[in-house]
């Protein structure tokens, strides 16, 4: 199921105009890994998708709204290819379902490299860009993405865990879109950590644990029988 409303289909446009909307989405993408979003023209993207440029000014009107499909369209792929099969298995506590998901290195790497989500953060944390509707979208984007992991995290969190700290699954959600952001911030300078999954999964193992020594200590523990009475009750 898509996570965002599919844009509706303009006065004339077919499946040929379709195909087209597909191409462009595909050559800004490629443009914007080459020149960044802010070297990215119109004139450039049609250039690349081998179409004139008032094809791309009829499809989007102008920047802002092009990169804004562009974040919608690559986030739709990239949810149902590599988030989908994410989801906590049934049974599957919170510790499995992290190392089976982070704690691989090599596995899905997309999850953390993924170019549009770079993007988004980039056009996120500059409020002055000119892009406002493509940062709104990747901002709106981010809530169904910290959403859906809490979700996730409430299934697989024990249950006297929740109920001791029922806020616990927002928190790791956040705190695991927080470290994404600062890998993807990285990546743009060339410095993403390699093993950065296998630490977000140590880090999320960890947070998790001391909540548990949280909810051990706040656990009342039973009264000790003092040793007179538990002799008698051995007699007995």
């Amino acid at each position: 199921m898509s996570l965002i409303t599919n844009r509706p289909r303009r006065s004339g446009e077919h499946r040929t105009s379709a195909a087209s909307r597909e191409r462009i989405l595909d050559a800004s993408f490629e443009v914007i890994c080459e020149d960044g979003y802010s070297g990215a023209t119109m004139a450039k993207v049609a250039k690349k998708a081998e179409l004139p440029v008032g094809s791309v000014y009829w499809h989007f009107e102008n920047k802002d709204l092009l990169l804004a499909a562009l974040i919608e369209t690559s986030f739709e792929r990239w949810h149902s290819q590599i988030i989908s099969r994410h989801q906590p298995l049934p049974g599957e506590a919170f510790e499995q379902h992290i190392e089976r998901i982070f704690g691989n290195s090599e596995a899905d790497r997309q999850y953390d490299a993924a170019d549009f989500w770079r993007l988004g953060v980039i056009l996120s944390v500059e409020k002055s860009v000119r892009e406002q509707v493509a940062r709104e979208r990747f901002l709106k984007i981010r809530q169904i993405q910290r959403a859906e992991l809490a979700s996730w995290w409430h299934k697989t969190v024990s249950a006297e865990l929740l109920a001791h700290d029922p806020d616990l699954p927002e928190r790791l959600s956040g705190f695991t879109l927080a470290l994404l952001d600062g890998n993807a911030i990285a990546g743009a300078s060339g410095e993403a950590i390699q093993a950065f999954r296998p630490m977000l999964a140590s880090s999320l193992i960890h947070l998790v644990s001391q909540a548990t020594v949280s909810l051990a200590a706040a656990t009342p523990q039973p009264a000790p029988v003092p040793a007179r009475k538990a002799r008698k009750a051995r007699k007995r």
